[in-house]
């Protein structure tokens, strides 16, 4: 890599770095669980979060360009569905919660899966990692598999943390 692809990588790799270790849905639940259940009980569903976010990013890799020529025509459907998500996303914090029937609910991979499928974060991260700022580097399925593949190892980095500092603030509590 010349020192000029070096230089212009770096606002890519500090957008990436910001933008999956600050808290989202993934951070939060993660610690969440470390601090219920411990780090060993949530690598199940860090490793589905992973892998539905290595998902995520390969779909916006390959669909980004779609998309881009998409969202002139449908502009009006996605405002009204995105203000229907952050209703149903008030609703569910507002709601009242039934206790859970088991003391590791959510532990599982399935919910770390689907829930980068639902995650506003991690799909506006997608869209705008390609979109905007891999677009020189991310020209065949192959470079956007290895550039999925490394932010899903952030990702992984990420949700391990905080899973982590969550079980380390259980021990206080």
């Amino acid at each position: 890599m010349t020192p000029d692809a070096v230089t212009a990588l770096l606002p890519v790799l500090g957008y990436a770095i910001v933008s999956i270790f600050t808290p989202g849905p993934n951070n939060i639940t993660s610690s969440s669980l470390g601090m219920r259940v411990g780090y060993g009980r949530t690598l199940r569903f860090i490793a589905g979060v992973v892998t539905g976010f290595f998902v995520v990013m390969t779909l916006a890799g390959l669909l980004t360009e779609a998309l881009v020529a998409a969202v002139q025509r449908a502009e009006v459907f996605l405002r009204v569905l995105g203000v229907a998500y952050l209703l149903w996303l008030a609703w569910m914090v507002i709601r009242p919660h039934q206790s859970e029937a088991t003391f590791g609910a959510g532990t599982r991979f399935v919910d770390g899966f689907l829930l980068q499928f639902v995650n506003v974060k991690v799909i506006l991260f997608g869209i705008t990692m390609y979109a905007a700022l891999l677009t020189p580097w991310v020209q065949s399925p192959r470079t956007v598999f290895l550039s999925a593949l490394g932010l899903s190892l952030l990702s992984f980095c990420s949700t391990s943390l905080w899973a982590l500092l969550g079980a380390a603030i259980q021990r206080f509590i």
